[in-house]
C-alpha cells in the first residue's frame, strides 16, 4: 500500500520534470437439465482474466531488447501511428550500451494469444524524461522470422495505434489499469490497487484509468519505478513531431 502511494503521488504531483531531450537515434453455457441428468458444474466458469475487453491492451506491445553483448532485458511499450512505438529509455538503453534488437509481440482481438509482430529499431531516446520512441524496421511472422507486411500487420496497426497528440480528454486518477503477460502467454488487465507484480519488468507498461484515457508510463532506474506522467510523455511526443520523427 505504501508502494502505491507513492506511485500515486508521482503521477498526481508530477514529480518527474523534463528538462531537455537528448536525441541520439533515431456468457458460460447455459445448463440443460434433463429428467436423467444435470450440467456438470465445471460448465460454469468465469471469463479468464486473459481474454480482456479493454481496447487498448491491443495497443500494448510486449518488448524483448538485445545488446551487443548477449544480455537483454524485456518490458512493454504503446503503439502509435505510423509503425512506431513509445516506451522507456531504460528498457533500450542499459549498461552504457543501446540495444542492437527489438522484437514486439502483440495480441489481436481476433487471436488470444501474443504472437510476434515486428523487429523495431530505436528511432530517439530522452534519458532525462526517461523516455524512447522505436520504430518498425520489419515485420515478422509469428515465429518471429521476417516476411512482407500482411493484412493482419495493416489491420493491427490501423485499428489500434493510439495518436495520443490528437486527443485531450480529462484524466482521471482514481483507478489506473495496465498490462500485464499472463501466465497462458497472453495479457491480463492489472491495476495499481494490487501492485505486488510491478517489480517484474515494469519497465514501459502504459497506464489507463478506467475510461481508456492513457495515463502515463512506468519507467525505471537504479531499482526504482517511476511514473512518467502524461503530460512529459505529450511534451516528448511534440519535440518528436516537431523534428519529423512520428
Amino acid at each position: 500500500m505504501r508502494a502505491l502511494a507513492v506511485i500515486l503521488g508521482l503521477l498526481a504531483l508530477g514529480a518527474l520534470q523534463a528538462d531537455g531531450i537528448n536525441t541520439s537515434l533515431i456468457h458460460p453455457a447455459k445448463k440443460v437439465k434433463t429428467p436423467q441428468k444435470t450440467a456438470p458444474k465445471n460448465n460454469q466458469q468465469k471469463s479468464p482474466k486473459s481474454a480482456p475487453t479493454e481496447r487498448w491492451i491491443y495497443s500494448s506491445a510486449f518488448l524483448t531488447a538485445y545488446f551487443s553483448d548477449g544480455h537483454y532485458k524485456q518490458g512493454y511499450g504503446l503503439l502509435l501511428p505510423n509503425g512506431n512505438y513509445l516506451s522507456a529509455s531504460s528498457l533500450v538503453f542499459d549498461q552504457g550500451m543501446y540495444a542492437q534488437t527489438i522484437m514486439a509481440r502483440m495480441q489481436d482481438d481476433s487471436a488470444p494469444l501474443l504472437i510476434c509482430v515486428a523487429r523495431l529499431r530505436l528511432k530517439a531516446i530522452d534519458r532525462n524524461r526517461g523516455l524512447s520512441l522505436l520504430g518498425t524496421h520489419v515485420f515478422t511472422n509469428d515465429n518471429c522470422q521476417v516476411r512482407p507486411e500482411s493484412y493482419y500487420h495493416a489491420r493491427i496497426y490501423k485499428k489500434y495505434a493510439q495518436n495520443l497528440l490528437a486527443h485531450s480528454q480529462t484524466p482521471s486518477t482514481k483507478t489506473l489499469y495496465y498490462p500485464q503477460v499472463g501466465s497462458k502467454n497472453a495479457f491480463e488487465v492489472q491495476n495499481l490497487h494490487n501492485p505486488s507484480s510491478l517489480q517484474d519488468t515494469p519497465l514501459g507498461r502504459p497506464l489507463f484509468d478506467a475510461h481508456g484515457v492513457f495515463m502515463g508510463m512506468l519507467g525505471g532506474g537504479q531499482n526504482q519505478i517511476k511514473v512518467i506522467k502524461r503530460g512529459v510523455i505529450i511534451d516528448f511526443l511534440r519535440a518528436m513531431q516537431k523534428r519529423k520523427l512520428l
